[in-house]
């Protein structure tokens, strides 16, 4: 499976206003996205609205591919991948101080362990960088697979992919309003930590220097769906949320988008 930076694996506005939507676009197109590394089939979300994506598990036939991998990025970050894959720059400034969060909010799942041998998964990879150098990428995955349930992965790596570390969250189900997972980045502290649905773990990894960029990379991934399985055609989906009015669970004081619009 591919590593994101695309590891662990052009924005609207750089800093928001009291008025203005912090968002972050997913503008890269079609072909930007196949031509990312990979050594399994990979395309573009096959639905992809503002922050939202979705796809439709598919069928896969004997005569066909048994995985496909579906993604979305900006068009900055797409390219600066393909150019260096080892060192991408992120596109979305951030501050250099204080502390920040966004969420991500998996709203459409498989909320019962699979039992044959599929496997899918879908997860938000971020990448903080300067204007020269990767400094941390992290990525957040769901996963269910028939040996292991549903899990959540939480991965952290350095830009060439050494000193990574994951951590596995056991899901027993999957709320009703969906699994919403909350990362807060302390500048100040330089550390990173993790809400999941309203539970807070602290801090679980650190940087060693002070990222002013922030790039994203959603992706989904199902493998080995055939013949008369009954979750064929059932949706995955997930949804980035930057924005301090989609933000749903509590911080510490203080905390703001990254857009800089507190809490």
């Amino acid at each position: 499976m591919k590593r994101l930076i695309i590891g662990t694996l052009i924005s609207v506005s750089t800093i928001g206003s009291a008025f203005a939507a912090c968002t972050y676009n997913f503008d890269a197109t079609p072909a930007e996205i196949s031509a990312l590394p990979s050594n399994i089939p990979t395309a573009k979300f096959p639905i992809l609205i503002n922050q939202k994506s979705s796809f439709l598990i598919p069928s896969f036939q004997s005569t066909s591919n048994t995985v496909q991998m579906y993604m979305g990025t900006s068009s900055a970050v797409a390219q600066s991948t393909t150019t260096n894959n080892q060192n991408v720059i992120s596109d979305k400034n951030i501050g250099i101080s204080g502390e920040y969060a966004f969420e991500f909010l998996i709203d459409n799942f498989i909320n019962t362990p699979i039992t044959n041998d599929s496997y899918v998964s879908i997860g938000q990879s971020f990448i903080l960088s300067d204007t020269n150098k990767t400094i941390k990428v992290g990525a957040i995955n769901l996963i269910n697979d028939p040996r292991n349930g549903i899990n959540l992965i939480v991965s952290f790596s350095k830009n060439d992919g050494s000193g990574e570390t994951s951590q596995s969250y056991p899901v027993s189900s999957i709320p009703a309003l969906g699994l919403r997972v909350g990362v807060f980045i302390n500048q100040n502290s330089k550390q990173i930590g993790l809400n999941i649905n309203g539970v807070n773990k602290g801090y679980i990894d650190s940087f060693s220097s002070t990222p002013n960029r922030i790039g994203f990379i959603t992706y989904g991934i199902a493998m080995g769906f055939k013949g008369s399985d009954p979750n064929i055609g059932k949706t995955i989906s997930g949804e980035l949320m930057t924005d301090k009015s989609k933000i749903a669970l509590t911080y510490a004081a203080g905390t703001k988008d990254i857009c800089e619009i507190p809490l």
